[in-house]
């Protein structure tokens, strides 16, 4: 692991200068910066590669920065490792951000296997999720779609699986709707061991003279157990949906 959580953050306040800088200059010719952050990010990702690159040079001797088509984005020559670097904002989709994680799907299937640094920052450019993925490869991303011009979203399925979170933080929907599960169904259980023991009491209580309000209460007992199995039935479904569901994330941004 080469990169740490203070190396990005003196990265994201060098970029941080550079995009204020420019929306500075855009702003004095009344040009609204920020309202295409694609157009943005696009002319802002310079100062990525620039202020990663920064950060690694005072831990290698030799960092090479070039981002040219067919070169990695930075080359650390010690220890011959490619790191992609890449910025984004997502993509609105209804009312919330969508975010794809892309890449040049040739580039990647040509080198086999690569480093990739996702800086996802939000429209004013304050507030940040970093996340580092070592060694990703074709496997982890889906199979360019047509009129994607070569770029490929990632499988986070697959590919969260190598994923550190170096600034902000990230959320599994899918993990948090089974824990979920998990609490309500352990307090169906208990409910359901209550229900029982205070019909088990109630039963203890009456004489074998008393067989029609035995009856009664083993009728409750017998409902109660079909309605916990039932229950428990919806439970066992659920979970298995969100364990085969493809994984779901939220990003959680975190200012600088």
């Amino acid at each position: 692991m080469y990169l740490t959580r203070d190396d990005i953050v003196e990265a994201l306040n060098e970029m941080r200068d550079f995009e204020s800088a420019l929306n500075d200059v855009y702003c004095k010719r009344g040009y609204n910066f920020r309202k295409n952050t694609g157009r943005r990010n696009a002319l802002v990702s310079i100062s990525q590669e620039r202020a990663i690159a920064n950060v690694l040079r005072k831990k290698f001797k030799s960092v090479i920065e070039d981002g040219a088509p067919g070169k990695p984005d930075i080359f650390i020559e010690d220890n011959q490792t490619e790191l992609e670097c890449k910025l984004t904002s997502g993509s609105k989709s209804k009312s919330s951000n969508v975010y794809s994680l892309q890449t040049d799907w040739e580039t990647l299937c040509n080198k086999g296997k690569l480093d990739y640094l996702y800086i996802i920052a939000n429209k004013e450019f304050d507030s940040f999720c970093v996340l580092f993925f070592e060694g990703l490869t074709s496997d982890d991303f889906f199979p360019p779609a047509s009129g994607s011009r070569g770029k490929s979203r990632m499988n986070k399925s697959k590919a969260m699986k190598k994923v550190t979170c170096l600034f902000g933080d990230y959320l599994n929907h899918n993990e948090k709707h089974i824990n979920k599960i998990t609490q309500d169904s352990m307090i169906s259980f208990e409910n359901h061991q209550k229900k029982m023991r205070d019909l088990w009491e109630k039963l203890s209580c009456y004489s074998d003279d008393d067989s029609d309000k035995k009856h009664k209460l083993n009728k409750i007992r017998d409902n109660e157990t079909s309605i916990y199995r039932n229950k428990l039935r919806k439970f066992v479904e659920r979970r298995e949906y969100w364990e085969q569901a493809p994984k779901r994330y939220k990003f959680i941004f975190e200012k600088v």
